[in-house]
């Protein structure tokens, strides 16, 4: 029998002529996948409340109310009347009170918060079940929860 080898320098160029063929349809297929999941991710990032914020400029305690006010601080965001501010006031002896819409303690009927303006809140801390001497208030945005959202801490007499 006569049995006949392929030359080690003919495996050599073979083998590197398939390594090369699978490189270029790995990097073919993952070009096609990361630029479709790139072109995906433009809509997963929500700019609606780009530029929302606000500040609570002032903050006391007279004849057992809390009275703070609330300012849209951003230069181009304007809340809308459905925008439902929530505040939360914790004291400084631990008593939490969350979740209370900022609407039902407005001095005005609650119309949205346009770029600047300023709305003043009173709430009774009797109503609100708080008591201490001094208390932190959280306000924050029901849309724009995670832009919108400030805290003014030691607010007292």
């Amino acid at each position: 029998m006569n049995k006949k080898a392929i030359s080690p320098l003919i495996a050599t160029v073979l083998l590197i002529v398939v390594a090369v063929a699978l490189i270029a349809i790995v990097l073919s297929w993952g070009k096609s996948f990361t630029t479709q999941g790139l072109s995906e991710t433009g809509n997963v990032v929500d700019t609606t409340c780009t530029g929302a914020t606000i500040t609570i400029p002032s903050c006391s305690v007279k004849d057992g109310n809390i009275i703070f006010y609330v300012t849209n601080n951003s230069s181009t965001y304007d809340f809308a009347t459905s925008d439902n501010f929530v505040f939360d006031v914790t004291s400084d002896t631990g008593v939490y009170n969350a979740d209370n819409n900022l609407s039902t303690y407005t001095s005005e009927a609650w119309a949205g918060l346009s770029t600047g303006a300023t709305v003043q809140v009173s709430a009774s801390l009797t109503t609100l079940a708080v008591t201490g001497n001094s208390y932190d208030v959280a306000v924050r945005s029901s849309i724009c929860s995670s832009d919108a959202v400030y805290t003014f801490k030691n607010c007292h007499s």
